[in-house]
């Protein structure tokens, strides 16, 4: 085997130099280009549209011709948007915008002289509400229980239409109040909310003498979620 001479020494020592200077060029590129090695913490606001169920649970349901106060309401939707801010890990409150329009009563009638005439008799409602959730788990953790209760404005909406006859269209402003419960997986939530909501009025009758009117709901919806 021959030995290494000194010339051979030097470029063998000058290569293993420029690769070790190469080596540390690369590495330090490779670092600058994944940034530094720690999780950027997620953003305290976040964008949700939801969409879900709405079932009248007062006397909406109860029978129009039957009873004072029914509308034979059923089973309808709601859609809206939310913007949650995060005050911490642990609670967020929450502006909100909702619609709920329930299930359309139909079918004929007969008023005085005339007979089988159509009708339809619709409920709805605008919610103007600041909700307010307590989470638990971690701010990374894959699934998140959450609470949510709120405060809101709703303008409950009647209306109803009788073949041959003019469109009569009613509306009434109340507080109203909810609480529920809620699952978050990442940008995906699920929330089972119960609405307090009744009021007193003449406006959606003939008379003079004010009913009270429970129009209580149960929500049942999914949100995605923008921004977090």
């Amino acid at each position: 085997m021959k030995k290494l001479t000194y010339g051979t020494a030097s470029v063998t020592m000058m290569v293993l130099l420029g690769l070790m200077i190469v080596s540390e060029a690369q590495a330090r590129v490779v670092l600058a280009t994944q940034g530094p090695r720690y999780h950027q913490s997620p953003s305290n606001h976040e964008l949700i549209f939801e969409g879900g169920l709405a079932e009248p649970m007062g006397d909406q349901s109860d029978g129009f011709w039957t009873t004072d106060n029914g509308f034979g309401s059923s089973t309808g939707y709601q859609v809206g948007v939310r913007f949650r801010q995060y005050l911490g890990e642990f609670f967020a409150v929450s502006p909100a915008f909702h619609y709920t329009r329930f299930g359309t009563a139909s079918g004929v009638t007969d008023v005085g002289s005339e007979t089988n005439l159509a009708y339809e008799i619709r409920t709805s409602n605008y919610r103007y509400g600041l909700d307010m959730q307590a989470f638990m788990g971690g701010g990374n953790s894959p699934v998140r229980l959450f609470m949510t209760g709120g405060v809101a404005l709703v303008n409950n909406r009647y209306r109803d239409q009788l073949q041959y006859h003019s469109t009569f269209q009613e509306t009434v402003n109340t507080p109203a109040y909810s609480a529920g419960l809620g699952l978050k997986m990442h940008n995906i939530e699920i929330v089972g909310e119960y609405t307090y909501n009744r009021f007193d009025t003449n406006k959606f009758t003939n008379g003079d003498t004010p009913l009270s009117y429970n129009w209580d709901s149960l929500i049942v919806r999914v949100g995605i979620s923008f921004g977090r």
